[in-house]
């Protein structure tokens, strides 16, 4: 394939970039658009470097895929946490919310009982989520919580 016929196939190819980038964003990263749309972009490349027309594969299924697979890997690299983690910080999140709205404050043993754990295995999980925090030192608020 030419250089240039590459080029033709990823820029035909960039509207699904942004599509899947911007759904992905929409879901609540903490990461800019520009970022996933660049990661993304790289995937995309991939794809078209990566294309083999005897497999029988749709070039819009495969760019999908890579595409895919590079938002999602990023994000992984960013926030390192577990699955498990990441679905229990989105969980208690949600209910200190609700109890919130109601103008209570929860204890952690009340969010603890509602989601079925432990006292010491909701610490457990709210301590992992607070070591994986990306802290600014330019923000003093944050960086506080290190030092007391």
């Amino acid at each position: 394939m030419t250089q240039s016929h590459r080029e033709q196939r990823i820029l035909a190819h960039m509207p699904q970039v942004e599509l899947l980038a911007r759904r992905l964003h929409r879901r609540g990263p903490q990461v800019e658009l520009d970022d996933l749309i660049s990661v993304g972009t790289v995937g995309l490349i991939q794809a078209v470097d990566r294309f083999d027309p005897s497999r029988n594969l749709k070039r819009k299924t495969l760019a999908e895929h890579r595409i895919n697979g590079a938002l999602l890997d990023f994000l992984r690299v960013i926030n390192p946490l577990p699955r498990t983690v990441r679905r229990f910080q989105k969980q208690r999140d949600a209910l200190i919310a609700e109890f919130s709205s109601t103008g209570n404050t929860p204890s952690a043993d009340q969010i603890a009982r509602t989601l079925g754990l432990s006292l010491q295995r909701y610490v457990r999980l709210s301590l992992m989520i607070i070591a994986s925090d990306l802290i600014s030192i330019e923000e003093p608020s944050l960086a506080r919580r290190l030092t007391g």
